[in-house]
């Protein structure tokens, strides 16, 4: 049984909803105190571990000992829940979860050396990278991860650099190698980057996923060899990269904390509304200033107030930029619960962000332009009520808790003007589950709406 097959396996374990809430518990605090959150969460991490280390082992005898590992920790943690539950509805607050949860994974000491960049290979998914965990990384504390692109030896050229080459050019003696674990994309040789895949020819749908999993098959295993900090992870788009980048980041926005562009081009085939929240930084030079205007506009367009703009003073790849582009990784920081989420999906599969997403559409490649799927969903705690804008889009699913809405009460969603109340049971199951299938201890939904859109 697999890791994340042992811990779906037994969810059941684990507390299924919240107590009765606390009269006037301010959703802004929490609950517990330092203490006391710091014993869940090291109880919970402790359970965790333990099931991973059954799911793996081998051996009857293996598997015997860590049976009974897995069966104390879960009692460990459920006597611990039920004891400080009485405090207050514990689901209910999301500041107790978000604490609780946080870094809530147990990895290995890294097995290599520290501070130096390794070539890496995934051989079952054909995947090669290269990876740099710094000398300060303890596998107890999240570390950022940036995630770079391959870049071209050249404008215009459809040849990439070697990998080491372009990272050393644009990292070598900065603080950044001291602050950041790097996985540096390998391009297939055959394989451009920027293009925008026309997916009526055929084999451009193949190629994609190509592209796409040399991003996360290398993003997969790094995470399960270091301990990676799910809201810093950043997309560094380079030359031949740069639009990929931006096209990646609007199929899979949530998952990155922020994007740099070394080398800006035009994206004027692709939809940009996915990106309203995720900063996005450019750096400006001699190479792309002729479109650079442009660009900066479209993206500001996009994620107003989310665009920085660095101007080189060096030659690309901009090493004397690295310690600036450092620095402002340093001040983002993913957040899964924005008031606000926009969809405008750039391919069919592809149509989640953050807590919502678009479950049946209209073909993106039939509909007219002003007709293709878009959601804009926005949620007002304050007036417990979710608004819902939506355009070619003929189901679609939120994922809701208490930063959004007050479960406590009845919730109106209004769908296109039509409105309507929801009143949802909060499940601790459902929250510790979604940590575990994503991968991603930011991920805290305790309930879940479906809802279809009236023609």
């Amino acid at each position: 049984m697999t890791f994340l097959a042992s811990l779906v396996a037994f969810s059941l374990a684990l507390p299924q909803g919240g107590a009765p809430a606390a009269s006037g518990q301010d959703p802004a605090k929490t609950v517990l105190n330092a203490n006391e959150l710091k014993s869940l969460r090291d109880k919970l991490a402790k359970f965790l571990s333990a099931d991973m280390d059954y799911g793996l082992a081998e051996s009857a005898k293996d598997r015997q000992r860590a049976s009974k590992d897995r069966q104390k920790s879960r009692e460990a943690f459920d006597a611990e829940w039920q004891k400080l539950e009485k405090r207050g509805n514990l689901v209910a607050s999301m500041p107790d979860m978000q604490a609780i949860f946080e870094n809530c994974f147990t990895v290995a000491r890294y097995p290599s050396s520290l501070g130096t960049l390794r070539d890496l290979t995934v051989k079952e998914d054909g995947v090669t990278y290269s990876l740099l965990v710094p000398k300060s990384y303890k596998e107890t504390v999240p570390t950022r991860l940036v995630i770079m692109l391959p870049s071209t030896t050249a404008v215009g050229a459809t040849t990439w650099t070697k990998p080491a080459s372009y990272f050393n050019a644009a990292t070598d003696k900065t603080a950044a190698l001291n602050n950041n674990i790097f996985q540096v994309v390998h391009g297939p040789s055959d394989l451009e980057f920027d293009p925008v895949p026309d997916y009526t020819r055929e084999g451009a749908e193949a190629e994609d996923d190509r592209r796409h999993l040399s991003v996360f098959v290398g993003m997969r295993e790094v995470i399960a060899q270091c301990n990676v900090d799910r809201a810093g992870i950043f997309l560094d788009g380079g030359r031949g990269s740069s639009a990929f980048a931006v096209r990646f980041a609007t199929l899979f926005p949530d998952r990155f904390a922020g994007v740099i562009l070394r080398h800006p081009t035009p994206v004027d085939d692709i939809r940009l509304g996915s990106l309203s929240n995720l900063p996005i930084l450019l750096i400006r030079s001699q190479d792309t200033a002729k479109d650079f205007a442009a660009v900066e506009k479209a993206l500001n367009d996009a994620s107003p107030g989310n665009v920085t703009v660095i101007d080189a003073s060096d030659e690309y790849p901009f090493r004397a930029s690295a310690d600036a582009i450092d620095a402002w990784m340093a001040k983002q920081h993913r957040s899964m619960m924005p008031q606000k989420v926009v969809i405008e999906p750039n391919h069919d599969r592809f149509t989640r962000s953050y807590w919502a997403q678009i479950t049946k559409a209209d073909p993106l490649a039939t509909s007219q332009p002003d007709k293709k799927a878009r959601l804009e969903v926005q949620a007002d705690r304050a007036s417990n009520r979710i608004t819902v804008k939506a355009v070619g889009v003929e189901q679609f699913r939120l994922l809701l808790n208490d930063s959004l809405v007050d479960l406590d009460k009845e919730f109106t969603v209004v769908v296109n003007d039509r409105a309507g109340s929801q009143t949802l049971q909060r499940s601790f199951k459902k929250m510790k589950d979604g940590v575990v299938l994503r991968n991603d201890w930011g991920f805290l939904f305790s309930v879940e709406f479906n809802s279809t859109v009236a023609k």
